[in-house]
């Protein structure tokens, strides 16, 4: 009878340390399952991560063209005021915002959007009122095409690169000129006053019918914005209707109770040929 029970208990002792082996090499072999998905896990985080990284930097290099040197403006009057683009679209004709760099110090233009190419922003460095102390000019095209020319200017504090506040060619017009356009059969005629001073009086005749005409002339379709003399000079075409314009409006900025103002308006009346707005194209 010992001889049984003895023999009973040692394979319930058996069974019993089988089961617990088993078990912990269950334990064990999830362990490792476990450690494996969570090392798989980090991998693939890992990898993700470096895939949108790469991604990151390739949209970088994508988006940042070098800039050649054939963008690069330079003041004629100081090479160490420089101008170039920010950003290059459509093969170099496309300037999407401005770097201005004066004597070392840099300020980006986000807003200045110009072409290039043919039209290549100019900048210059000149007194333009005679006080002794320079001022930074932008000048660039801010598009063309058939009958329209939108030329565009700034004009930078070279100390702060701060833009310096300047009169827009709408409240220059709303200022200093008055005119009216008169339609009738095979006839426009047009009458402009500047500052209370009367121009010779238009008188354009053709075929008016079926065309669309403004009651005054509006500027703003042809503007051109040059450094002449010293002074930053713009000449802006009136339209009596839509690519129709009778003649230019003249004037040159000078700074004025903390503002940048027209001073010295002309108006002056010219033929304007097919050619001229084919030019623009």
């Amino acid at each position: 009878m010992k001889t049984w029970t003895g023999i009973l208990l040692m394979i319930i002792l058996a069974v019993a340390t089988i089961s617990i082996t088993s078990a912990a090499r269950t334990m064990n072999d999830s362990q490792k399952q476990l450690n494996i998905d969570d090392q798989s896990s980090q991998t693939a985080a890992v990898s993700a991560s470096n895939i949108e990284t790469m991604n990151e930097t390739t949209f970088t290099t994508k988006e940042t063209t070098p800039i050649k040197e054939e963008y690069v403006s330079a003041a004629p009057e100081n090479e160490n005021v420089r101008l170039y683009p920010m950003k290059v679209e459509g093969s170099g004709y496309l300037y999407n915002g401005m770097t201005l760099e004066v004597n070392g110090k840099t300020r980006e233009f986000a807003e200045w959007q110009g072409e290039g190419g043919t039209y290549k922003p100019e900048v210059h460095e000149l007194d333009l009122n005679g006080d002794g102390k320079k001022e930074i000019v932008v000048l660039f095209t801010a598009g063309h095409g058939t009958g329209i020319y939108l030329g565009e200017a700034h004009i930078v504090d070279p100390d702060t690169l701060e833009e310096m506040k300047m009169q827009s060619l709408d409240e220059i017009v709303k200022q200093h000129v008055k005119s009216k356009v008169r339609v009738a059969p095979d006839q426009i005629d047009v009458d402009v006053t500047v500052d209370g001073v009367r121009s010779d009086p238009s008188r354009i005749e053709g075929d008016t019918s079926g065309g669309l005409y403004n009651e005054e002339l509006k500027f703003g379709g042809v503007t051109y914005y040059s450094v002449e003399n010293g002074k930053l000079v713009v000449s802006a075409a009136g339209a009596y209707g839509t690519g129709l314009y009778d003649g230019d409006l003249t004037f040159a900025y000078e700074y004025k109770d903390g503002e940048w103002k027209a001073a010295d308006l002309k108006y002056s009346t010219e033929e304007y040929e097919e050619e001229y707005y084919e030019s623009f194209d």
